[in-house]
């Protein structure tokens, strides 16, 4: 059974959807297949191509996805950031350029990625450490198996 959808409801999908295909056409990030990337995310504008997004992976309001460094020596620093498919990046998290997170991993909100992070593990803080291994994330981006805690907290 449908429910109806108000009319903020349409416009918020409406551009959802077309954001993600400017990102993808305009800006060249490569997004996979059902993302969901708030209006609101920073994703690098200075090297967008150095953006890669696995299918399902959804990047809430206000996080932030670098590729690049200008601060290491005089020269620019052109990276590459990876996020794995069926991933959540949470609200202001920061992930730093050359970073590659594997498929169902899930980002607290703030935290800063400073390294790179195998599948299936929940990570948060400043720098982010990895909290619990084993999770795995629905479609729907909702955790349905916690996984098991870390025990060098």
């Amino acid at each position: 059974m449908a429910t109806k959808l108000s009319f903020r409801q349409k416009i918020s999908r409406v551009i959802n959807r077309s954001y993600g295909v400017y990102l993808r056409k305009i800006r060249g990030v490569d997004v996979g297949k059902n993302c969901q990337i708030s209006w609101r995310a920073l994703i690098d504008r200075a090297h967008p191509k150095g953006v890669h997004i696995g299918d399902g992976t959804r990047v809430a309001l206000e996080a932030m996805i670098i590729a690049h460094d200008y601060s290491r020596g005089g020269e620019k620093m052109w990276c590459n950031t990876y996020i794995g498919k069926h991933c959540v990046i949470g609200g202001r998290a920061i992930i730093l350029p050359g970073v590659s997170l594997g498929d169902h991993v899930f980002v607290g909100a703030g935290s800063v990625v400073t390294k790179s992070f195998p599948s299936h593990c929940l990570i948060a803080g400043n720098p982010a450490r990895m909290i619990r291994f084993g999770i795995e994330i629905s479609d729907r981006t909702q955790i349905v198996n916690k996984g098991e805690l870390v025990k060098n907290i």
